[in-house]
C-alpha cells in the first residue's frame, strides 16, 4: 500500500487509541445550531443518527457556517438515544481535532460514536 494511503489509516487508528484514553470537557450550556441531516441508520438502541463534519481547523460544518465543536455537540440531541457519526471534511484532518471531538462527545455522555474517513459533504 502506498504511503499516501497508509497515512490516513494510521491517523484514524491512532485516534481510536487516543479516544480510549482521553478525558472530559464542560457541556453545560444550550445553543441553537442547525447541523446537516444524515440518512445513515441509527445504531442498535439509538433512535436518531446525527453526523458531525469536522473541518480542518477543528470546527464543525453547519449550513449557517462553521460552528465551534462544543456548540455543535449541544445541538445533537439526547445522548441516550443519539448515535453520532464523526466524519472529516478532508482525508488528512489533524488527529488532534478528532481526539478533541471524541473526548468532548464522551464527556457529554455520547456512547454511540462512529468514526468515518475524510471526504464528507461540507458545502
Amino acid at each position: 500500500m502506498p504511503l499516501s494511503r497508509l497515512r490516513p489509516a494510521l491517523v484514524w487508528g491512532s485516534l481510536l487509541l487516543a479516544a480510549s484514553v482521553l478525558g472530559a470537557c464542560d457541556a453545560g450550556h444550550t445553543v441553537d445550531v442547525e447541523l446537516p441531516k444524515t440518512t445513515a441508520p441509527a445504531a442498535v438502541g439509538a433512535t436518531a443518527s446525527r453526523t458531525l463534519y469536522l473541518l480542518d481547523d477543528g470546527r464543525v460544518y453547519s449550513p449557517q457556517g462553521p460552528v465551534e465543536l462544543p456548540l455543535a455537540i449541544r445541538a445533537l440531541g439526547p445522548p441516550a438515544t443519539t448515535e453520532v457519526i464523526l466524519q472529516g471534511c478532508k482525508a488528512d484532518l489533524d488527529y488532534r481535532y478528532i481526539a478533541f471531538a471524541l473526548r468532548t462527545l464522551k464527556a457529554a455522555g455520547y456512547e454511540r460514536i462512529t468514526l468515518k474517513g475524510g471526504g464528507g459533504h461540507c458545502g
